[in-house]
């Protein structure tokens, strides 16, 4: 009788353990898609503004980065690299995209900062720092202002779905920033963290294949949610 009054609420606390995730999923910041966080247009008034957060070597990014190309190439005047995520990480060498500047010709503003290196062992600029969470927090404050306080809040704080009970920032090793886009204007201000459409779809590709083949339906698809919000 002793053992089973034992045994029975070890069998209870497992059950909850095993659910609890998928009681708070609802709740908790969605990934990989994206999400309205504000009412309110942080950027300037009659503008748009698209912020992408990212590092040298994220595969989301690297996808991310195209459909952003694509975008914005109707907007303005793009520089830019070609590059390939880390050759040590989830989809390894997917095909990217790196922005060197954006002149704009409309209402549509484009702000990138990226956060670290390609192989995520140091800052974008080579500085060894010991966590990457707060130096990526420290770089968003300094470049980003008026952004902070919504990644502080949904990428470093709130549980992620599928995180069990972790931020996206902690979900990764090292813990850092991930990726992040955020479209903010006269339709309020939405976050995606992750990826548009998955990097498996590009890989195997070359820049200079895909930048030819942005009618690919994945990058289209990428192409009107972002149309969507701005």
């Amino acid at each position: 009788m002793n053992k089973r009054l034992i045994i029975i609420p070890l069998i209870v606390l497992f059950i909850v353990f095993l659910i609890l995730p998928y009681i708070f999923y609802p709740f908790e910041v969605p990934l990989n898609t994206f999400f309205k966080v504000s009412d309110q247009d942080l950027a300037k008034a009659g503008y748009t503004c698209i912020i992408f957060i990212t590092w040298y070597g994220c595969p989301y990014g690297a996808a991310d980065s195209w459909v952003l190309y694509s975008f914005l190439s109707h907007y303005g005047k793009i520089i830019y690299n070609f590059s390939y995520s880390d050759p040590n990480d989830i989809y390894p060498n997917t095909p990217a995209i790196i922005f060197k500047s954006f002149t704009p010709n409309s209402t549509i503003i484009f702000k990138f900062v990226y956060l670290y290196n390609r192989y995520l062992n140091a800052t974008a600029s080579g500085e060894k720092v010991n966590n990457y969470v707060s130096y990526g927090l420290y770089k968003i404050e300094s470049e980003l202002p008026q952004y902070y306080s919504i990644i502080y809040k949904y990428v470093v704080k709130d549980w992620a779905q599928g995180g069990f009970f972790q931020s996206a920032a902690y979900l990764g090793n090292p813990h850092h920033i991930p990726t992040v886009i955020i479209i903010s204007g006269g339709k309020g201000t939405y976050m995606l963290i992750g990826y548009i459409y998955n990097p498996s779809l590009i890989d195997g590709l070359s820049p200079q294949y895909i930048i030819t083949h942005l009618n690919s339906s994945f990058i289209m698809k990428g192409v009107e949610t972002i149309e969507g919000l701005t």
